[in-house]
């Protein structure tokens, strides 16, 4: 009797199951919660955009004015600095040398020019005084000799050849006692005036080869130029840093540098929704891959000229999409974890779309 009731039971259930599947597959599945919803519009009127936060300073490419091998760096990405602090520094045994040579140069100069202001030396006065007296002397003796000559009374008794010897003789003496109290006086007189002035232009001019090259010494340590961050990096110790990098497609600068306090949002707003923004517009910025995190922002300023924007395809190359307005706006950093260069979703509150 089992046996005969065995089959239609079996029908039953599997009538049964087949039901509770139908059941089960006309129903609609539950739907998933977004894990990271798109930000909801915060204004009735806005325009939206992509914004790119960067320092309140502009991002500052930092470089250098002397090429040489980097020697070494003294800061590390993230680094918060004050403005004068050393950033790294160039070779500078070529300059150092240089110093050296220039600084000899001076020295050498002014030790010249330091002997011209100190005309005449004591010890070079009492030789020329007593050539002087020597030739007061001579004379002396010449026109004693000569006065014989002339007072002598009956002419024949010399001759016409000696009385000449003796007068051009004096004459001499003469001439050699007024040539020493000359020397005498050039030497008590110092230097000339306008040779001072020549070896003082020399010494000026020492003194500012020495400066230029003084100059290029401190220029080899690159320093802040504000307080800021060390953003990135991009030399280590033992590269070539030049003054820009042509070998590079992208040109990236030696080193990134800006001031974070406060951050600046440079917000992109297509041309075609450009006439309706205004000055001093409320502006609220959404983190991308997580919308909950939101925060205002202030108002800074609108640049005026409508530039390219620029996307890059991965190639060797920058594609021109369209042309874009952009805002500056800036915020307060605190813990909200974002970081320079970060893109961010844009909500600015604008005129309506229909009309003027």
């Amino acid at each position: 009797m089992f046996k005969k009731f065995r089959i239609p039971i079996l029908s039953a259930v599997g009538l049964v199951l087949a039901g509770v599947m139908v059941i089960i597959g006309l129903q609609k599945p539950p739907i998933p919660p977004i894990e990271n919803p798109p930000p909801k519009p915060p204004y009735l009127h806005y325009v939206a955009g992509s914004g790119i936060i960067e320092a309140s300073s502009l991002n500052i490419n930092i470089g250098t004015a002397i090429e040489g091998i980097v020697e070494e760096v003294y800061v590390q990405p993230g680094d918060i600095v004050k403005a004068g602090t050393p950033l790294f520094r160039v070779d500078t045994r070529e300059l150092r040398a240089e110093e050296k040579r220039a600084i000899a140069v001076r020295d050498v100069v002014a030790m010249r020019l330091e002997r011209l202001m100190n005309q005449p030396r004591q010890e070079e006065v009492p030789p020329l005084e007593a050539r002087v007296k020597q030739a007061k002397a001579h004379l002396s003796d010449e026109f004693s000799q000569y006065t014989i000559f002339q007072n002598v009374a009956d002419k024949r008794a010399i001759s016409f050849n000696d009385f000449n010897q003796r007068k051009y003789a004096a004459r001499i003496a003469k001439y050699e006692l007024e040539q020493a109290e000359a020397d005498l006086e050039l030497l008590k007189a110092g230097a000339w005036i306008e040779d001072v002035k020549v070896a003082n232009q020399r010494f000026i001019e020492s003194e500012a080869r020495l400066n230029v090259v003084q100059t290029n010494v401190e220029r080899a340590i690159v320093r802040a130029p504000i307080n800021g961050q060390v953003l990135r990096v991009n030399i280590n110790v033992g590269d070539i840093a030049r003054g820009s990098r042509e070998d590079t497609i992208f040109s990236d600068p030696l080193l990134l540098f800006g001031k974070i306090d406060p951050m600046h949002v440079r917000i992109d707003v297509d041309e075609n929704d450009a006439w309706r923004v205004f000055s001093g517009a409320s502006a609220r910025a959404f983190v991308r891959g997580n919308s909950a995190i939101s925060f205002p922002l202030e108002f800074v300023r609108i640049e005026p000229y409508v530039v390219p924007k620029r996307s890059l395809t991965g190639e060797n190359f920058e594609r021109v999409d369209t042309r874009v307005l952009q805002l500056i706006y800036r915020f307060d950093k605190k813990d909200i974890p974002i970081f320079v260069g970060q893109l961010l979703d844009i909500y600015v509150e604008a005129k309506p779309s229909h009309g003027i």
